[in-house]
Order: structure tokens, then sequence, then C-alpha cells
């Protein structure tokens, strides 16, 4: 997306036609629309900066509706420049102090990792009413004059690539990864996110007794950073307790200690339902996981205590056999669900590694952008010991190492302490990673990435692989083991 000069297009009053213009000016490829009341919005505000001197070169350099990359959040008004960070947010009518507040808040939050001084403003467009949010984050009145001045100290050179300022490891957070900035509330959900918890909280409120609910959405979605937001949300009505597939990590200890009310146990070692009577909240993080006895354990709990219990659940992560003959997931969709929830298809992970896990898993698919795949390391390793080394090399640049082949049973990479297995870091999320790849993996004739079986005959590695790699936001790197047509059918992505 490209600055534009936001006097020039306001000219334009025909929301067809501006569109079309707006769209060939920024070379915006997203689909963006703006409506009718957003234009006259704009020219308005356009006028009286005009009005007010501020000159036609001035309004040269604003991104108009920018969206950032991943994280879905919007700006009206945008420009950046070496020595500050100008936002001006536009309202056709007026709308409480504590909502302006509130939204410039959230955009110092994303705006202040650009490290430049920041000037964020609003401007209620029918009676050209201005605010201005201070250092200390609170609102206060200010002056068309103000903004105007604003304008002319960022008409220096400006940022006309913006999106490479914005990085998604600086906004989106793992609660057991991060404990802290989860407890400081360091994070902000995604429209989707949000869109859902306000949903979900409506339909919460509106019951009584034994209700049951589900939230799916696929892998990066930001299913378990929702669940314990929500967990962390009700919390303030009652006991919560939230149910994990492996035994609760540090992590997630200290976020049970730091929150009044909140709880954490992993499905195996829960306890009979008499004993749950305390807890009016269930919430089930990676749903799927649960054997049959345990799903069955938490329902009885939820019609017994008269519980709201609360699903989370992807129905492509199957991993296993005994998953897939459980069926977790069709048996919630079999209850009487008071309501179901999809999360949209808002990653919360590097577009770039989005792209290049989609081409890994089927060579032949189709992408509408074309990346260098910058953040991506290919590397080829011909026996064990070159491999080892290789994991060495990236985990002493911060990356941890996800073991796709952990189950295999020759056991030659399970001395690293640190490793994550694919199958079982659900709810985790990792910067930089590095993943081994071996002959376990292959590709069919029609491009599709196969493998052998593990030691549950009815899966394959593929299945796990995924599950590993679609935890890294950053950077990735491959390691490909004494597999030369394997690397060469990667390395085909990338030419």
């Amino acid at each position: 997306m490209k600055p534009v000069n936001i006097f020039r297009i306001s000219r334009i009053r025909d929301e067809e036609l501006f569109n079309i213009a707006a769209k060939h000016e920024a070379d915006d490829h997203d689909n963006h629309r703006v409506r009718i009341h957003e234009i006259n919005s704009l020219r308005i505000l356009a006028d009286a900066l005009f009005a007010e001197g501020v000159t036609l070169e001035e309004f040269d350099g604003f991104y108009f509706g920018f969206i950032i990359p991943q994280i879905g959040k919007e700006f009206d008004l945008l420009k950046v420049t070496g020595g500050c960070c100008l936002n001006i947010e536009l309202k056709s009518q007026d709308v409480t102090e504590e909502h302006i507040r509130s939204q410039l808040l959230r955009n110092s939050h994303y705006l202040n990792h650009l490290g430049r001084p920041l000037c964020l403003y609003t401007v209620v467009t029918d009676t050209l009413t201005c605010y201005r949010l201070d250092p200390d984050g609170k609102l206060v009145s200010a002056r068309l004059s103000e903004i105007a001045s604003a304008v002319h100290r960022a008409f220096a050179p400006y940022d006309s690539q913006i999106e490479k300022s914005f990085s998604t490891t600086e906004y989106l957070i793992s609660p057991e990864s991060d404990p802290e900035k989860f407890l400081q509330e360091q994070y902000f959900l995604t429209p989707a996110q949000e869109y859902v918890k306000k949903e979900l909280l409506r339909d919460i409120g509106e019951t009584t007794g034994c209700a049951f609910f589900n939230v799916t959405g696929k892998p990066c979605t930001g299913k378990t950073l929702l669940v314990y937001d929500l967990a962390r949300t009700l919390s303030e009505q009652g006991r919560v307790l939230i149910i994990t597939r492996e035994k609760p990590s540090e992590g997630l200890a200290v976020i049970s200690r730091a929150v009044d009310h909140l709880d954490f146990v992993s499905a195996s070692s829960l306890p009979p339902y008499e004993k749950l009577s305390d807890y009016t909240f269930l919430l089930v993080d990676e749903s799927l996981r649960l054997s049959d006895t345990e799903f069955v354990s938490i329902c009885a709990s939820a019609h017994k205590n008269a519980q709201i219990c609360i699903f989370s659940t992807d129905p492509d992560a199957v991993l296993t056999g005994d998953e897939r003959a459980a069926d977790i997931t069709g048996k919630i969709l079999d209850l009487k669900l008071d309501g179901e929830y999809v999360l949209s298809e808002k990653l919360r992970m590097n577009m770039e590694i989005h792209t290049f896990i989609r081409k890994l898993r089927y060579l032949g698919c189709k992408v509408d952008k074309t990346f260098d795949y910058d953040d991506i390391s290919v590397n080829y390793a011909g026996s064990v010991s070159e491999a080892r080394e290789m994991i060495r090399y990236y985990r002493a640049q911060g990356y941890v190492f996800i073991d796709s082949r952990a189950d295999r049973s020759d056991g030659v990479f399970a001395d690293y302490q640190e490793n994550f297995i694919s199958g079982h870091i659900a709810g985790r999320e990792y910067e930089k990673a590095v993943i081994l790849m071996d002959d376990s993996f292959s590709y069919d004739s029609h491009g599709h990435l196969c493998g052998i079986p593990v030691p549950d005959p009815d899966n394959m590695y593929p299945n796990i692989f995924y599950q590993g790699i679609t935890r890294v936001r950053e950077n990735l790197a491959l390691i490909i083991m004494d597999a030369p047509e394997l690397l060469r059918s990667i390395l085909s992505i990338i030419d």
C-alpha cells in the first residue's frame, strides 16, 4: 500500500469513482472499500486543514485506511516521517470520549514500536471537534490549528513502505510463553477475536445453568489467546478452570497465581465431577486431543454442576488414529450447543511463512502474492552428525528445535533438553524455530507432502510436522537430512 495526497483524492465525491481512484493511487490490492460517510469526513477535514494554511504538498504522504498485516488493526490517516508519527482518526458523528480515548490508546500501543514521537488525534467532522491523546494517556481537547501545525511538522520526507515497519512478533503473544505480557495486558485481540469474544460473552449472559459453546478455527487464528483472555474476563464472574492437554507449564502457573479464581489442570488429571462443583466455567483448549473418557467426564461435570463449558477446536488438526476414532469434534457438534463461533483466517504469523507452508504442503498451491522468502532458510545435512551441528548452530542464535521425528525409535536427537515435540506444543508460539526433515517425508506425483507412518500406523509424519511448523511466527529454518529429492522439491518453492 502506498501513501496518497489526501486533499487530491478527497475532491472526488462519488463513492464508486472515489474507490477506483483511491485504489489506484494507493496501489491497494486488498479490496478495501471506502463508504460515502468516510469520504465526506475526509473531505471536511481536508477543507478545514486547507483553510488553516496546510498546503497541497503537505497533504502528501498519508496512508488512508492502512491495516497492519496479519493483525487487522486499521488507522484512518497515518503518516510516518523520520521525526514523528502522525495519526488522525475521523468520526462522522459524536461518539463518547471514552470510546475515542480507548481507540487512541490502542493506536499508541501499536505505533509505539515505530520508535518515533507520536501525535495522536481524533476529529469529529460534523462539528470539527478535536481531541488529542497526551503522553500520560489522557484525552484532552485540541484545536484544529494544532492539528494543522502537526501536519506542517510532518512535511519532512515520509515513509513510503510502511508495511515493513510492522512485525507481528511485536504485538502477538502466547500466554504460556509470555505470561508477564499476558498479565500486563500488553496485547490486543484481532477484530475477529474481539467479535467472537463479544458474541460469546453476550450469549453466556443470556444462559442459565448448564451450557455448551464451541470456538473453532484453523492453526494460528488465535484460539488459545482468546480462550485465556475469556478466562480472565470470566474469572470476575466466577471460578474458571482451563483444561489443557499437557501438564500446565510454569508459564500457566504464573498466570494462575496472579489471576484470582483461575486454575489450570491437564485433561488426564481431571478430578471427578463432584470435586469440580466450585467452578462456574470450564474452558477446554485443544479439545480434539481429549480421550472419549475425558470428554464424557467434562460433559458430566457441566450437567451435574450446572456449569458453562467452552470448547476450542480445530477439525483439521487431528494427529493420530486414536484422535480420529474418538472424533471429539463430532461429539461436540452433537451436543445441544448454545453457541458456535468461527475465528477467521486473520493469521497470527508472518504471511511469508504462511505462504511457504501452504506451498510446502502442496507444491502446486496457487498464491496471490510472491515472496523472496527472506525469513526462510533451507539447509542440507548429509548425516546425523552434520544435522546435529546445524541444530546447535541455530539454537545458539535463539532458535528452538521443534522435533517432528520425536516418535522415531532411533532417538538420535532426544538429548536436546529444550526440544519441543510437534504434536504437544498447542497454544505455544515461537519467534524462531529450526525443524528437521528426513526421508520420512516425500512428495507424491501430484506434489502433495506425504510421509511414512509413525509408530501409530494410522498417522503420518506430515500431520505432526504441520502442527509444529504453524507455531513459528517470524523465522523458520529447515534442515533436510540425507534426502536429496526432498531438498530439490523444497528448493523449488523459493527458486
